[in-house]
């Protein structure tokens, strides 16, 4: 028992707390963000099946213009340079007349060259000379030779005549030359960029495969997007290449290993990326469903059936044998 506080007063009863703690409401789970940053990885390849085009396009967009401008400092480091050079030993007439080359005299001259590319003129073709350069063309008097490692291909000048004069055709490519080589570069990005279009539409038809075999879920539309984004990582090893070659970091010919290469990493990610994708939930049929049909239909038959008439001779056929 409490003692009595010191005024009399009794003593204030403490009731217990009754209050209960109250449950904490779950917050609803917050709706994944959508991806983001480089495919670097299948699943990064597979989400762009689920997202739209425009961040496919966007992507493509950026390759596109890493492989063009890739391209563009080759031909404005290498090419150019070369064909300024061409433009200087020029004879004052030249060009081609009835599909023949147009040369003062037969002596063969090489009008530029560097490791990259090379230009030689030899109207008689006497000379053998060999591979000066990655790229070489050599002009003769009834066609003219494209040179590389592939070996040589002999083509034939345009039909009709090109009047050329180095008086007009110096000047035309100086003011000239900057926007040429701009629009070699965009024709280049422009190229590719079809090309990974083209083979995502081709290699939808392999993705809705692999996706069929392993219970993923994968229509046309998002086929073709996961093939054309299985393009982005080789698109980035083939900018990276051609940088490296520009800069002269890779040679010729590791340039080329590198095509195929990344030609392997993109069946690589054609492959893989559709494992994952969402996975092709079964609905499995519910056992008990059957039988509330029946018992339903049991039971509206019951309801709405009609109750049988009383014969109404009955009563009388009763009688008759009773009598």
């Amino acid at each position: 028992m409490e003692p009595a506080p010191p005024n009399g007063e009794p003593p204030e009863e403490t009731s217990p707390d009754t209050t209960e703690p109250q449950p904490e409401l779950e917050s609803p789970p917050e709706p994944p963000s959508p991806p983001k940053g480089f495919p670097v990885t299948f699943s990064g390849v597979a989400s762009f099946a689920e997202t739209g085009w425009g961040r496919l396009l966007g992507w493509q967009f950026l390759m596109a213009l890493a492989l063009g401008g890739a391209v563009l400092l080759v031909l404005a480091r290498h090419w150019a340079p070369v064909v300024d050079s061409a433009m200087a030993q020029l004879p004052a007439e030249t060009g081609w007349r009835n599909g023949t080359l147009v040369w003062p005299d037969e002596k063969p001259v090489e009008l530029g060259r560097n490791n990259y590319f090379c230009l030689i003129v030899d109207p008689a073709g006497t000379a053998r000379q060999g591979q000066l350069a990655d790229v070489q063309v050599e002009l003769r008097r009834e066609d003219w030779l494209l040179g590389s490692v592939f070996g040589y291909f002999e083509l034939n000048y345009a039909p009709g005549d090109l009047p050329l004069l180095r008086e007009e055709l110096a000047p035309w490519w100086g003011a000239r030359r900057p926007f040429l080589l701009l629009a070699m570069g965009a024709a280049a990005g422009a190229l590719v960029w079809l090309g990974w279009l083209a083979l995502g539409a081709a290699g939808g038809v392999v993705a809705r495969a692999v996706a069929f075999y392993v219970d993923r879920q994968c229509n046309y539309t998002q086929g073709w997007r996961l093939a054309a984004a299985a393009q982005l990582p080789s698109a980035l090893l083939l900018a990276v290449g051609v940088l490296c070659y520009a800069l002269g970091l890779l040679p010729w010919m590791g340039l080329l290993v590198l095509v195929p290469l990344a030609a392997l990493v993109a069946w690589a990610y054609l492959f893989f990326a559709p494992f994952f994708l969402p996975r092709i939930e079964a609905i499995e049929p519910n056992p008990f469903d059957g039988e509330e049909e029946e018992t339903n239909a049991a039971g509206d038959e019951s309801e709405f059936s009609e109750p049988e008439e009383a014969n109404p001779f009955q009563d009388d056929e009763d009688g008759d044998d009773g009598a």
